[in-house]
């Protein structure tokens, strides 16, 4: 399959990158230049040109869209603001119109677990609950691109699968810190984006059975996010942060 990677210079973009590419030709899209590595080319472009998207996606099966910030954010602080807004709405608009309009059926998203970050850790929280995203823009953007997906699912016919991830960590790297409900290892993550990546659900005449969102976090007992319907994606997380939990829990 021939796939399309956004904010493929972070590290989630790297992440995915490095799961797909001994299966699957990349090309890898960022506003920063990058190496494409093996099997894979990469093109830098922003999201909100319009004719550099519809050369992105020329020749491509599938659209993996990161909502990963660029790594050349203004310094300002509403400068910043006004593009993470922009890039999760018209950008994610932009994209997905041109990759609709190329005939491309798979698009996958990441947003973010952060809009449940105001509920407390006592709960436990399935796909069904409403999200409550603070007015920090790196969260309410990353929840307004989703949004914007899931609109776009009503008017054309191609299935979206959105991913909310959580906070993304390698376990080696957070050894000895207090255990996190919301830690997610990068791998398990692109391995989510893999699982993702295999549903098609663009010929679904109902535009809610082509819209699919499910919640990515490590596999944690007496956990804050329910991901039993990740599970049916086929997830399988390798990374539990066992050791960061009082008696061991997995």
């Amino acid at each position: 399959m021939r796939v399309l990677i956004t904010g493929a210079a972070s590290r989630l973009g790297q992440a995915i990158a490095a799961r797909l590419r001994d299966r699957h030709h990349l090309r890898l899209l960022d506003s920063t230049p990058l190496e494409p590595g093996p099997n894979a080319t990469s093109m830098q472009a922003s999201l909100l040109d319009p004719q550099a998207m519809w050369q992105a996606v020329r020749n491509i099966d599938a659209v993996i869209h990161t909502g990963e910030p660029p790594a050349d954010l203004p310094g300002d602080e509403l400068a910043r603001d006004q593009l993470l807004l922009d890039l999760a709405t018209r950008g994610t608009h932009v994209l997905f119109l041109a990759a609709a309009e190329a005939g491309i059926k798979r698009l996958v998203y990441t947003g973010t677990l952060e809009v449940f970050a105001e509920y407390p850790d006592e709960v436990y929280i399935s796909e069904m609950w409403k999200p409550l995203p603070p007015p920090a823009m790196p969260v309410l953007s990353r929840y307004l691109g989703e949004l914007t997906c899931r609109e776009f699912t009503r008017d054309y016919m191609v299935g979206i699968t959105a991913l909310r991830l959580g906070r993304l960590v390698l376990e080696e790297e957070v050894a000895g810190q207090p255990g996190d409900l919301m830690w997610l290892d990068l791998r398990d993550a692109a391995q989510a984006v893999e699982c993702a990546l295999q549903r098609d659900t663009s010929q679904r005449v109902w535009w809610t059975q082509r819209w699919g969102l499910y919640h990515v976090v490590a596999p944690i007992n007496n956990a804050k996010f329910l991901i039993s319907q990740a599970a049916q994606l086929g997830y399988k997380p390798e990374h539990a942060f066992a050791a960061h939990w009082a008696g061991g829990q997995a």
